[in-house]
């Protein structure tokens, strides 16, 4: 199968997907209420367009002297979202256009895609889950970092990634749930170490039963699972076998031990087997407050997850730390638009399920509405083998009258998986450890019921083993956002970057000032 797949064909697949629950939705409102629709319609389509000026003193940041320039841009974009008969999702996709007055040479275009969606192939058996990704991305944490891409940085590249999941589901003569799963995930990018070959292709096969025993609070699963990863420099397996004893303890509170055995070659060529166990707890005293905590004795040492979420209707929590293995690739199918999308998924968790994400998405939106940045505080790692992550983020909004504040703080420990590495990783090369921090914070303040002033802050810091691997950003921004009609805004702003290389990677260290513009309208 050829793994390199084309943006436009991400996105026809996707509206191939949403588009027969689309017309199947259209055709039961008109039986439903004849000419004249007097509902809000299943599937909402929003196409839109803005425009865009960014006036820099540093057009090419990190790359010698300084070269102002003005710089347009140009971006329609089209949104999806809804669910009609069997099928949910929602899409978003953008293509800006950069225009450069003095750089001709290096006008781009750049896409911008999040969709995910799900159907009901046959009814109450059979599904399909599937989402797509493309943004772009930094391909070394030590290279030049920047906020705003529409600046000429040799450190970005656009990266791809998708994942679809057909998967069935039932039960056996009453007694006991059965899921059997199979995902396949590829990413590949066009600068990076993910542009080497085809990509990351990633297969899984998953299985999953569960079921009652004789005492009422006491349930059981078992649980297996195979992953094949193919890359260029190398391919890794992995397997587990897990059984699952669960204690109900009242409605809200569960507990849970597991057992089982494992294997993988992620610290060598060959396969290592060991045993491995496990336990926890998960707590939901309300709809809208989860706490799950998890420990498990891995082959790569202890694993954990502590993951807490709270909501009210005018404030969001969330507090996650986890230790866990990732294979290349699997942080960019997952990846999100923001450090805040956890905050909105707690705001919205009183939706069913099936509507959540497009709830998230839209909150998300009236955030971007309003100036807030959803810019991410660090970038992934991009590496060919896998690597150990600690991970700890705090995120916390505030929702008042007039005032919106947002603030993420989080923290990585990255450490490389045995001890040799593919020669074109760029980060794991000379180092086996990457730690990753930093703060991000928007308070968004409205002056009037159309219009909103709002700064954003944002620092991060990536470092190795060498003295010489260490980087840092800062970045403030200051913007005025206001609505010109029902369905256009307009946008001014001032933005400042600076950046700190200690010489490891490409790139070097650069101030950088701007004045921006935008004025978008969607239909």
């Amino acid at each position: 199968m050829n793994r390199l797949i084309s943006p436009s064909l991400l996105l026809l697949s996707a509206l191939g997907l949403l588009a027969p629950g689309f017309a199947r939705a259209q055709a039961e409102a008109s039986a439903e209420t004849g000419p004249v629709a007097t509902q809000k319609p299943s599937w909402l389509i929003t196409p839109s367009v803005s425009v865009g000026a960014t006036m820099t003193d540093n057009a090419r940041p990190g790359q010698g002297e300084k070269k102002g320039d003005l710089i347009t841009n140009l971006a329609p974009a089209i949104r999806i979202d809804g669910k009609g008969g069997r099928v949910s999702g929602n899409l978003h996709f953008s293509w800006q256009q950069n225009i450069y007055a003095n750089e001709s040479a290096f006008n781009n275009d750049q896409k911008s895609l999040n969709a995910t969606g799900k159907a009901e192939l046959v009814e109450q058996w059979l599904f399909l889950d599937a989402n797509a990704n493309i943004a772009q991305q930094a391909t070394s944490v030590f290279g030049t970092q920047s906020v705003g891409n529409e600046l000429i940085n040799n450190n970005r590249g656009q990266t791809t990634s998708y994942q679809w999941s057909p998967y069935i589901q039932g039960r056996f003569v009453g007694s006991a749930d059965y899921e059997l799963r199979y995902r396949n995930m590829q990413t590949s990018a066009d600068a990076g170490v993910y542009a080497t070959g085809s990509g990351v292709d990633t297969q899984a096969w998953s299985g999953r039963l569960s079921g009652a025993t004789p005492l009422a609070l006491l349930g059981w699963s078992l649980s297996a699972e195979d992953q094949r990863t193919k890359f260029a420099v190398r391919d890794t397996k992995s397997s587990r076998v897990l059984g699952t004893l669960e204690y109900r303890f009242d409605p809200q509170l569960k507990f849970n031990v597991s057992a089982g055995r494992e294997a993988d070659n992620y610290s060598s060529l060959d396969l290592q087997n060991r045993t491995t166990s496990g336990y926890g707890a998960d707590w939901a005293p309300t709809e809208r407050t989860k706490l799950t905590v998890k420990k498990d004795k891995r082959g790569f040492g202890d694993g954990h997850t502590i993951d807490f979420s709270h909501a009210t209707a005018l404030t969001a929590w969330k507090l996650l730390d986890s230790r866990s293995v990732v294979v290349p690739g699997q942080q960019q199918v997952a990846s999100q638009l923001s450090p805040y999308y956890d905050l909105f998924n707690a705001r919205v968790a009183l939706f069913p399920p099936s509507e959540r994400a497009a709830q998230a998405s839209q909150l998300l939106q009236d955030f971007q509405a309003q100036g807030i940045s959803s810019a991410q505080i660090f970038g992934n790692i991009q590496s060919t083998q896998p690597f150990i992550q600690r991970m700890q983020q705090a995120s916390v909004s505030l929702i008042g009258a007039n005032n919106t504040v947002t603030f993420s703080a989080q923290r990585s420990s990255n450490q490389r998986l045995g001890t040799g590495t593919g020669l074109i990783d760029q980060d794991f090369l000379n180092t086996a450890n990457i730690r990753q921090s930093g703060l991000s914070g928007s308070w968004a303040h409205k002056l009037t019921p159309y219009s909103s002033l709002t700064l954003n802050a944002l620092t991060s810091r990536s470092q190795g083993d060498l003295a010489t691997q260490d980087s840092r950003l800062r970045s403030l921004s200051l913007l005025y956002t206001t609505r010109l009609g029902a369905r256009t805004t307009a946008a001014v702003g001032l933005r400042q970057n600076s950046f700190e290389n200690s010489g490891a990677g490409f790139g070097s260290s650069y101030d950088e000032h701007a004045i921006t513009g935008s004025l978008s309208a969607s239909f």
